[in-house]
This record gives structure tokens, C-alpha cells and sequence, in this order.
């Protein structure tokens, strides 16, 4: 399959990750990567730092690059301000969208989600027919951004569907997340491992899966329609440091640091993928372990 793709974000974790995915699967296709500041990007046909509320400039590169597809990845998360968090995720899927509508070729647009979306309330495993909302600011922030490019896409004559994915692991992974944390804390050699609650669990996907996912919903899913991005699999954080143990030979005493409990956590959340496999028949090759080996490998 040719045609031109639009990867937003590009120069985040996920974004690199996609496009090292599609070289190496050796994807016919125009990769056009834009994001704030491109400078960073790597083996791309063509790169363009564009901010994606300035619909103007979204217009004018839809001119001169009519995309077939765009994997909407651009985004912020905390650390970032409140304010910011709802101009980037919802301000910037408004412009990409509106800068969009212009065009004559038929478009699919994959808008990243979050399980962050899901209602705390709700039970897991969790379908894309669970509630949503009220979990996080940040959670809020995504689920505006997937109603808006739901909401938007008949007006701006596009086709739109959303990957809502849950907790991304892998190679890169910042130190941010509770799982980049834990192995650069394994990597530094510590005596000690600082953590929050160790009996939560989540459900944790390879980033490498994950990108393998979006670019099959590009060309295989309906419009319109929600995916969950997961693994299906609860991994308390006591699991994810026995296994740092075992494949890094090192076994730091483990302390629980009040400042990392989070109140009101709940005990266990992860996903149900049965609507995407069904549509793609994609299933996750990347083991737990594997990612977390690839992690300590290369951080």
C-alpha cells in the first residue's frame, strides 16, 4: 500500500518508535513527521515543525503534502500544566482537523487515546463501551480530544477512529513513568528502590506493539470506531520488580515512599482488546520481561 502519512508528534517516544516500525516493515509510504520541534526526528521523507493549533499552517502543509493517513500522536501529560495539557491535546486535534478539511482525497485520521479515559468507577477488564471521564485532568484532556476528532470528523469530511491505548513500555521510556523510573533506578544500581503502592496493577504494552497496532487501524479499522490498545494482562508493580530482579542480576531492598502513593488508586485496571484483534487480527509478541530487558539494554 503507497500513499503519504502525517506521523504528529514525531519526536516524542511513541512517534520515533513508529517510524523505526514502518522502515524496518518496509511500508511504502511518505512518512511526513511534524511536531513542535523536529530537530530530533530521524528517517523521515520529509519533517515540518508545525504548532497544530495554528490551522493556517496545518492548511498550508495539507497544500503541498495531502496526507492518506495520519497517526495523531502530539500531545502533553503531566508534568505539563493543566492549561497546557487542554491546549495541546484539544486545541491541537481542533487545528489539525479544521487545517484538514480542505482536502479532496479521502483521509483517515488514528487519534492516540488513553485508558486514562476510563472512569475511575469503572470495573475491569475494560470494553470501549465503559464509562469515561473524572479519572485524572490529564484523563479528561484525552477523552476531550477523542470526542472531538469523533464529533468533528463529518464536518471536516474525514474518516476518524481512536486507539485508546493503556500504560506504553519499552525502550526510551521516560523516567516520568512508573516503569522508566523503576528500571532507571535498577540501572543506577541503587540499594534502594523508591516506590508507591507495589500492589496496583496495570496494564502495560510494548511501545513496539503499540505502533504495530495504529498502523494496522489505519488500514483495516472502521470509522468511527474506539480501540482499546492493550495487553489484556494486570502486572502489579511488585511483579514488575521481581522481574527487574531477575533479568538485571541486581536485588535492591524495596522502600515505600509516601510521597509516591496516590490516594484512592485503584487496585487493579487493564484492558480488553477483543474489538481491535477481531478488526486486525494484531495480538502484542513483546513479553513483559522482554521489554523490561530491552529497557535496562538501551536506556
Amino acid at each position: 500500500m503507497t500513499g503519504v502519512l502525517w506521523i504528529t508528534g514525531v519526536s516524542g517516544f511513541t512517534g520515533r518508535h513508529l517510524v523505526r516500525f514502518l522502515r524496518q516493515s518496509g511500508a511504502s509510504v511518505r512518512i511526513i513527521g511534524v511536531d513542535i520541534d523536529v530537530s530530533a526526528a530521524a528517517h523521515l521523507d520529509a519533517a515540518h515543525a508545525i504548532d497544530l493549533t495554528n490551522v493556517e499552517a496545518v492548511a498550508a502543509l495539507a497544500g503541498r503534502e495531502p496526507p492518506d493517513w495520519v497517526i495523531h500522536l502530539a500531545g502533553l501529560m503531566p508534568p505539563a500544566a493543566e492549561s497546557e495539557m487542554w491546549r495541546a491535546n484539544v486545541g491541537g486535534t481542533v487545528g489539525l482537523l479544521l487545517g484538514l478539511r480542505e482536502g479532496s482525497r479521502r483521509l483517515r485520521i488514528v487519534s492516540i487515546g488513553s485508558a486514562a479515559e476510563y472512569a475511575p468507577s469503572a470495573s475491569s477488564p475494560l470494553t470501549e463501551t465503559a464509562p469515561c471521564g473524572g479519572a485524572s485532568l490529564y484523563g479528561d484532556t484525552k477523552l476531550v480530544q477523542s470526542l472531538t476528532c469523533l464529533w468533528l470528523a463529518a464536518e471536516c469530511r474525514v474518516e476518524v477512529l481512536v486507539a485508546r491505548t493503556f500504560n506504553l513500555i519499552g525502550p526510551g521510556l521516560p523516567s516520568r513513568l512508573i516503569a522508566g523510573s523503576l528500571v532507571h533506578q535498577f540501572l543506577a544500581a541503587a540499594e534502594e528502590v523508591h516506590v508507591g503502592n507495589v500492589h496496583t496493577a496495570r496494564d502495560f504494552i510494548d511501545v513496539r506493539d503499540a505502533v504495530r497496532a495504529y498502523w494496522l487501524l489505519a488500514q483495516q479499522g472502521k470509522s468511527g470506531g474506539i480501540y482499546n490498545v492493550s495487553s489484556d494482562n494486570p502486572v502489579s508493580v511488585r511483579e514488575m520488580l521481581e522481574l527487574l530482579s531477575r533479568v538485571s542480576g541486581h536485588s535492591p531492598r524495596i522502600r515505600i515512599d509516601p510521597s509516591r502513593v496516590r490516594a484512592n488508586d485503584p487496585a487493579s485496571v487493564y484492558g480488553d482488546s477483543t474489538r481491535l484483534r477481531e478488526a486486525t487480527r494484531w495480538v502484542p509478541t513483546i513479553s513483559l520481561e522482554q521489554s523490561l530487558s530491552d529497557m535496562l539494554a538501551q536506556v
